[in-house]
């Protein structure tokens, strides 16, 4: 990608462009920035002066037809009209993202998925790291890989967790990719499931030969996607034998073959931490990964037995009178919270869930509430809809609707826990309206608790 003379404009000043901006200045580069929030001048931005414009407020994309290439931030959707005019007037579209792919001489392996993303590239780093083999993590778990973009050797190798908003109409893909279950999410952005999907698929959708892709066996939508590129076609799976190359786990031992030939036992189940059997199924992932890029397998039980979970992920929190606290505010969808349900099922769960609207059906939410839950708590804007789907599949346990505060929802769920019990936040929604962001969200649990 050719910036020398060019008219550059970031849309939108969020995480991942602040980066870009810091890059470009650090490459002599200036740029307009556009953003519909007059404020976000006022954040710190060492690189003022590569700022040619500062575009803010209601006409912040207007006259992007001005520019050469518009780097969107992720949560700015490719078909905003404004957008739509600058490309026919020959604007070219791109990311962050999508320009360290197009600079990056280091091999990349992208994950992406609804539910499982971070908590898979972690454990590959976690299995990398035993095996000696150094790598560098960003994307969406947080760090912009532009800012190592500068650092990266043909010899290193990059791991990143890519959004569905990141992967829209990136028009590249990396050279390994990971597509893990693919359910229904973000219907707030993505304007129908099939957008969604699609968005999903350029992960491996430009992939020639040389690449390679690794799908969940268990999901039709990850096995299609997978199949649409030009590269290698792997499967994983958390409970069941695969057909083909890949990994998966059998009589609790985790099981590899690579190349048709016979399959070999690399690790113990017991060597995965972390609670869930979507758990095993992302960690197969993340081993036959480790296994492609050239980890041995004596690596790979101690990667899995190093990584204790991350933060906001069925994070154990804190205990109190035998009742134990977990956090998952990373649940965000109602897949993910029912896994996480399903996670206890030695134990009574209380669960409090709700948030904000991502246009989300909570069916299968409301029938595994009925099957794993003792009882329901909600909060948010979707709190009533949770518990309506709940009642609807038969859930005749007890409900505490509408707490104002996560402090009442947590007093809530401890009035209803005995000794024993597991009090679960796993909220099925998006955080917004009661919290700026599902961090912000888990934080407040973890008070609660600590006050109980």
């Amino acid at each position: 990608m050719d910036l020398e003379g060019k008219r550059l404009a970031l849309l939108g000043f969020g995480v991942e462009n602040r980066a870009l901006g810091a890059w470009l200045a650090e490459h002599g580069l200036s740029f307009t920035l556009c953003d519909g929030d007059p404020a976000v001048r006022t954040r710190e931005a060492p690189w003022d002066d590569a700022v040619d414009e500062w575009r803010l407020g209601d006409s912040a994309m207007t006259g992007l037809e001005d520019f050469d290439i518009l780097f969107r931030s992720p949560g700015i959707p490719p078909w905003r009209p404004e957008l739509a005019t600058a490309q026919q007037s020959g604007a070219r579209l791109s990311s962050g993202i999508d320009l360290f792919l197009s600079r990056c001489p280091a091999s990349v392996v992208g994950v992406t998925g609804t539910k499982g993303k971070g908590t898979t590239a972690s454990l590959l780093m976690a299995i990398l790291a035993a095996a000696d083999i150094p790598a560098r993590l960003g994307g969406n778990i947080g760090t912009p890989p532009v800012t190592f973009l500068d650092e990266l050797r043909t010899e290193d190798l990059v791991v990143l967790e890519l959004s569905s908003f990141q992967l829209q109409d990136l028009g590249r893909s990396p050279q390994g990719a990971i597509v893990l279950p693919v359910a229904t999410d973000h219907l707030d952005h993505h304007r129908t499931r099939s957008e969604y999907v699609e968005a999903k698929r350029e992960i491996c959708r430009h992939q020639d030969a040389e690449g390679w892709v690794l799908a969940a066996a268990g999901c039709s939508t990850a096995m299609e996607l997978a199949g649409g590129g030009g590269g290698r076609q792997l499967s994983f799976d958390g409970a069941f034998p695969v057909v083909g190359d890949g990994c998966w786990v059998e009589r609790g031992q985790i099981w590899w073959r690579d190349g048709g030939g016979a399959a070999r036992a690399v690790a113990s189940a017991a060597d995965v931490r972390i609670r869930g059997d979507h758990n095993l199924g992302n960690a197969c992932a993340a081993v036959a990964v480790a296994l492609l890029v050239g980890a041995s397998a004596r690596a790979v039980p101690v990667g899995l037995q190093a990584f204790a979970g991350l933060p906001h992920r069925l994070e154990e929190v804190g205990e109190r009178a035998g009742v134990l606290y977990v956090n998952d505010s990373l649940g965000t969808t109602p897949e993910a919270a029912a896994a996480g349900l399903r996670a206890w099922t030695d134990r009574r769960v209380i669960l409090i869930a709700g948030g904000s609207s991502k246009g989300a059906d909570f069916t299968l939410l409301g029938e595994a509430i009925t099957a794993h839950a003792a009882a329901l708590v909600t909060i948010g804007q979707e709190g009533p809809r949770i518990a309506q789907a709940a009642r609807a599949a038969g859930f005749t346990g007890p409900v505490d609707e509408d707490c104002a505060t996560m402090a009442a929802a947590v007093r809530a769920a401890v009035a209803r826990a005995t000794s024993g019990d597991v009090v679960l936040m796993s909220p099925a929604c998006a955080s917004f309206g009661m919290f700026a962001s599902y961090a912000e969200r888990g934080e407040a649990f973890r008070r609660a608790v600590a006050i109980t």
